[in-house]
This record gives structure tokens, C-alpha cells and sequence, in this order.
């Protein structure tokens, strides 16, 4: 995982059933007012001016209590869609690009929530890593984590949980322009990976394509080149990518 920069389906109840994993999403969506209209896309200008906000908030406050304040509520709705289904609103995609794009430990956060059910990783732990992703007993826990979801044969993906994960993903991806793409891209390229899934390396080059520092998207196609994959698919070899 990279550190802070600066800088029933997946509507179904299956991921990728009915569009793949790296497309843009053709449905409709549904916006915040109820109307049933698809919402506006982000503008550039739109997203910078929202990562603005959120530096000078860490300036002022401290990165930690920034960062909590400005994810609490889009993780809270970002998790419940991962349990129950259903759409993110605007204001919680805007908050989300922009987060993973400016604080890769935002990414990893979402990332792991995807992977790994909120028994297992609470969303209070999540907030917890994403605000503090330095300190020892964060960093030790998603590591225990990352390295049981490799190594033990016994942990099977929640498909449904991955499928609504990279819905959301997706969304994001049809929502904002090009510049965000890359974080998003790289979870779902890791997510795939993660689920043995062929379109792993296609998500990955894709995010490389747009910026080739992205470490995630890069672990990604070296994991899929060296045929390293998680235990419960019978490809794991060494350590956790």
C-alpha cells in the first residue's frame, strides 16, 4: 500500500454480471433529490476546489482530526451501501474521488473495506487508519489483515460485497473527470486481482496509463505477471504483494 500524498449485485448481488468491471456505467443513477435523474459530472475545477478545502482544514486542524471530520460521513454511507446495496450520493462521490486522490489512506481504507467484512474491520478502524495510517498499531493491523485475506486458504470473497464495492467504484470513475480516475482504477484493479479475476491487469494498465507513479496499479500487474494470487485461488507465492 502506498502512503499520504498530497497531491444483492454490485447492483445485483454479483459483481460484473451485467457490465465489466473497467467500463464506464451505462444505468442511470439516481441523485440525491429522489428525481431519478442522473447527477452532473464533477468538473476538474470542481474536485480541485473541494481538495483545497480539505488541505487547508488539515492545515488548521491537524491532518488527523481534518481528515476524520471530512470522511465520517461518506465512509458511514459508503459502508452501508456495501452491506445493504444501493447508490452513493453526490456529495459522498465528490468526497470520496477527492480523498483517495489526495490521501492514499483514504484509498487503502476503502480498499480493505471491500476485501474484508465490518465484523473483521469496523468502520471505526477504518476512520481510524485513514486519519492516522502512521501509527504502529494502524499500520500492524491492516497488515494482519492484508496478509490473512492472501494467505489463508479459508478466507473466500463476499462476492456480493465485492460486486457493490466496485459498483461504487465505477460510479465514481463515470462521475469525475480523467485526473480521478487513478486511485479508483487501482481498487478495482486490486479487487479483481483479489477475486481472480482476468480484468485485474486491464484496470491496472488503465491507471498506469494516466499516471504511471501509481504503486497499487503497478503491485497489481506484477502480482497478475508473476501469477501471485490469494490462497483461496491456489496461486499464493511469498509474501503479500
Amino acid at each position: 500500500m502506498d502512503g499520504v500524498n498530497d497531491g444483492n449485485d454490485g447492483r445485483k448481488c454479483g459483481y460484473g454480471q451485467e457490465r465489466g468491471p473497467c467500463s464506464r456505467v451505462q444505468e442511470p443513477r439516481t441523485s440525491q433529490t429522489g428525481d431519478g435523474e442522473r447527477p452532473m459530472p464533477f468538473s476538474e475545477r470542481e474536485l480541485d476546489a473541494t481538495g483545497r478545502i480539505l488541505r487547508e482544514h488539515c492545515r488548521e486542524q491537524g491532518m488527523c482530526d481534518a481528515i476524520r471530520m471530512y470522511l465520517r460521513e461518506p465512509l458511514d454511507h459508503w459502508m452501508e451501501t456495501l452491506r445493504c446495496g444501493g447508490d452513493l450520493g453526490r456529495a459522498d462521490m465528490a468526497a470520496l474521488a477527492v480523498g483517495m486522490s489526495r490521501i492514499l489512506a483514504i484509498r487503502d481504507a476503502l480498499l480493505i473495506s471491500i476485501i474484508i467484512d465490518e465484523e473483521r474491520c469496523p468502520r471505526e478502524f477504518l476512520l481510524d487508519f485513514a486519519s492516522r495510517p502512521m501509527l504502529p498499531r494502524n499500520a500492524r493491523r491492516l497488515e494482519e489483515l492484508l496478509s490473512a485475506s492472501f494467505h489463508d486458504a479459508a478466507t473466500h470473497p463476499d462476492m456480493a460485497r465485492c460486486g457493490r464495492g466496485i459498483g461504487m467504484l465505477l460510479d465514481i470513475i463515470a462521475m469525475v473527470p480523467e485526473s480521478y480516475h487513478v486511485q479508483p482504477l487501482a481498487v478495482t484493479g486490486y479487487v479483481l486481482w483479489w477475486l481472480g479475476d482476468d480484468r485485474a491487469m486491464p484496470c491496472a494498465m488503465r491507471a498506469l496509463a494516466i499516471d504511471e507513479g501509481c504503486s497499487l496499479a503497478a503491485i497489481v500487474c506484477s502480482a497478475v505477471h508473476r501469477h501471485v494470487g490469494p490462497a483461496w485461488i491456489g496461486e499464493t507465492i511469498g509474501d503479500t504483494p
